[in-house]
């Protein structure tokens, strides 16, 4: 059976003066939305996996100091638990580093929206608010993940090698890289 829709889900409603509304995911396609927000989720991946890079070398790797063996287990251990404390260590989206005097959040979203959003994708100030939350929430959801995976890789990858307890690391998807 086809699906009907309300004059509400066709065309926005007019706003004073003859503008259109702000833009709504919806009113641009479900596939170009998902686009959209895919290409956000992406840069915000990359992002997170830079940020993981760099948190690493001051943590487990080349400029740590202390025993980064032992840090880089108390990390992994921490991120199996869900440890709070381990969690807030790790790389967090903030990207108020990016531009000297941008007064909000949003503004530092929009500087990335512009950069990762494909062609075609409304602007920034198109957006209603439930879009630019999605878009934000793409952004640091690539982030996050990203980071976590890339923080624990570094973490598994500063262990030693250590035959006694090679079979348990091997089984064990977070103590080991790959081979």
């Amino acid at each position: 059976m086809p699906r009907t829709t309300t004059h509400h889900e066709q065309d926005p409603p007019r706003q004073p003066g003859g503008g259109q509304s702000p833009a709504r995911p919806g009113s641009h396609g479900g596939g170009c939305w998902r686009q959209v927000l895919d290409a956000l989720r992406a840069a915000g991946t990359e992002a997170g996996v830079n940020a993981a890079d760099w948190w690493a070398q001051d943590t487990v790797g080349g400029r740590a100091s202390g025993d980064t063996v032992a840090t880089a287990r108390i990390i992994l251990a921490g991120i199996d638990d869900g440890a709070p404390a381990v969690g807030d260590a790790l790389p967090t989206c903030d990207l108020s580093g990016r531009l000297a005097d941008t007064p909000s959040e949003a503004d530092l979203y929009a500087d990335v929206y512009a950069e990762a959003a494909p062609d075609g994708a409304p602007g920034w100030d198109a957006l209603d608010e439930r879009a630019r939350t999605e878009a934000i929430d793409a952004v640091a959801d690539g982030y996050h993940s990203a980071a976590h995976d890339r923080a624990a890789e570094h973490c598994r990858t500063a262990l030693p090698d250590d035959p006694a307890g090679a079979d348990a690391d091997r089984d064990h998807p977070q103590r080991r890289p790959p081979r």
